[in-house]
């Protein structure tokens, strides 16, 4: 395994997989999870059949806008924070067998704040308010584990061995940021498991040759959000982009069907009753911070007082919850183990926006 450095200024730009000159076939590091079939489809050059839209490209470019706001912040909260000139970013290379190479550029190197003692890879991401809340709880390594195998690819390319690495997380919707830390046996474990599933693009390449008509096995399957938003969808499953997967709150083939009227009427009566609720809600506050403040005149917690059809108590009741540090459970804990502890509960509901 070899350790290559340089400089380029299309890092930002380049595509996920590409042929070099002497037929080594480069992968991206931030395409690492992607599909293999797809990066093949990238590398061999097939025309793009589902482009990204605009939505979606402004939302990437705004994302990668936002990267250094992430290494901002983490300076003032005390962390020693190296980041990559972006105008002339650091590539990292590092060569997998003789044939694959992986390469990408390091958004920070780090030392955290009073304990740290090594740099560490700084990884950053920004993600919308329900990723950044499952990345919170379930941890990088379950919630987007390719993110994982990115970092451990830099570590292993900067430093040649397993570190501890850092994914730091911006939230695009609360402004909010926060970071996790992978142990050091970890990532050694992730990049262990990126290597043996390139490993199998690369025994594909050692086989055929950069031919363009010898696909590599799909790694998901069209349910997948990974095939549903590959630019090469339609060239690997004709017919399926146009395909939406059914709910389980769909409604019944045999219901009784419903009139554009009926439901318009039906939204009039849910926002009179939306109406009336926040007057009850702005009534309900009213009234407490009046008995609230009157409770506190009595000097005591609880209190007798007259209402219109029996006596009753006003008091000040205690609630506690507590809370789980979910980043020193996922720094404890492996991913399975995890699993177990952590569990997913999805729900489907109406909302009416």
């Amino acid at each position: 395994m070899t350790i290559t450095m340089d400089k380029q200024t299309d890092v930002y730009s380049r595509p996920n997989a590409r042929f070099g000159g002497d037929g080594t076939l480069e992968i991206r590091a931030s395409a690492v999870g992607n599909c293999r079939r797809a990066l093949w489809f990238e590398a061999t050059g097939h025309r793009v059949t589902n482009p990204r839209s605009d939505d979606s490209l402004t939302m990437l470019e705004a994302g990668n806008a936002l990267e250094p706001v992430v290494l901002r912040a983490m300076d003032r909260a005390g962390w020693d924070i190296i980041p990559t000139d972006r105008d002339n970013p650091r590539m990292v290379s590092l060569r997998l067998g003789p044939t694959l190479l992986v390469s990408g550029h390091v958004d920070a190197a780090g030392v955290a704040p009073i304990f740290g003692n090594e740099p560490s890879i700084v990884e950053v991401k920004t993600r919308g308010p329900e990723a950044y809340k499952k990345w919170r709880t379930l941890g990088a390594e379950r919630s987007h584990p390719e993110s994982v195998w990115q970092a451990a690819f830099y570590t292993y390319a900067a430093f040649d061995q397993a570190r501890d690495v850092v994914i730091a997380t911006l939230d695009t919707g609360g402004r909010t940021w926060d970071y996790e830390v992978i142990p050091a046996h970890r990532v050694e474990r992730a990049f262990e498991r990126a290597c043996a599933r390139l490993g199998e693009l690369a025994a594909h390449h050692l086989v055929n040759g950069p031919d363009p008509y010898a696909l590599p096995e799909r790694d998901f399957t069209a349910d997948d959000w990974q095939c549903k938003r590959c630019p090469f969808l339609n060239a690997c499953l004709p017919g399926t982009a146009a395909v939406e997967p059914e709910t389980e709150d769909e409604i019944a083939g045999d219901a009784e069907p419903v009139s554009d009227e009926e439901a318009r009427k039906a939204l009039h009566e849910y926002e009179e009753i939306q109406d009336t609720i926040r007057e009850f809600e702005d009534e309900k506050r009213w009234v407490t911070d009046v008995l609230r403040a009157w409770l506190k005149q009595q000097g005591q917690d609880k209190a007798r007082l007259e209402g219109r059809e029996k006596t009753r108590t006003v008091g000040m009741v205690k609630s506690i919850r507590y809370n789980v540090n979910h980043k020193r459970l996922n720094a404890l804990l492996d991913p399975e183990t995890r699993a177990d502890i952590v569990t997913e509960n999805v729900s489907h509901y109406l909302r009416v926006s």
